[in-house]
């Protein structure tokens, strides 16, 4: 008896379950190296689980050794996945830890606009009458101060009184 040579499809089929595997390799990787399960949503990992199953015995009835691979890794892959996101739950790793929103400064407070932090996103304009809102000098404004307007204090008004 001959031994049985694959095809090319198979052996296609083979290679695919291959990286099919390697795909879960940086999310595993990060999962056990970080401990770190953010991010991770465990019902679907669960869901992915049971169609493996029912897939990969469907695969197994019907002798269809590419599927069987395939899911075998995907059973394995998913398990480790789900396990690994159950151990490390609220643990995230500092890449995935929450970022406190930064203080927004109010327009019109003396910045100048330029100071680092938050951001317009891309695309997202402000209408001309906020604009020019904006740019408007508050009543008794300090408009020769670099970075911008702010209302004069008492003793300011006082000093500018007495300087005009």
């Amino acid at each position: 008896m001959e031994p049985a040579m694959l095809t090319i499809t198979e052996i296609a089929g083979f290679a695919g379950a291959g990286l099919a595997g390697a795909a879960y390799i940086p999310q595993i990787s990060h999962l056990i190296r970080a401990r770190c399960s953010a991010g991770i949503s465990r019902l679907a990992f669960e869901v992915w689980l049971l169609a493996s199953l029912l897939t990969t015995a469907r695969a197994i009835a019907i002798h269809a050794g590419v599927f069987i691979a395939v899911g075998g890794i995907q059973i394995v892959a998913t398990a480790l996945i789900m396990l690994c996101a159950i151990r490390y739950k609220d643990m995230p790793c500092p890449v995935h830890l929450p970022r406190r929103p930064a203080a927004m400064t109010a327009p019109g407070t003396g910045t100048s606009g330029n100071e680092p932090g938050p951001r317009r996103p891309a695309g997202c304009r402000v209408s001309r009458a906020r604009r020019a809102r904006r740019g408007a000098a508050a009543p008794g404004a300090d408009v020769g101060r670099p970075g911008g307007s702010r209302p004069c204090t008492e003793p300011q008004a006082t000093h500018l009184k007495e300087t005009t």
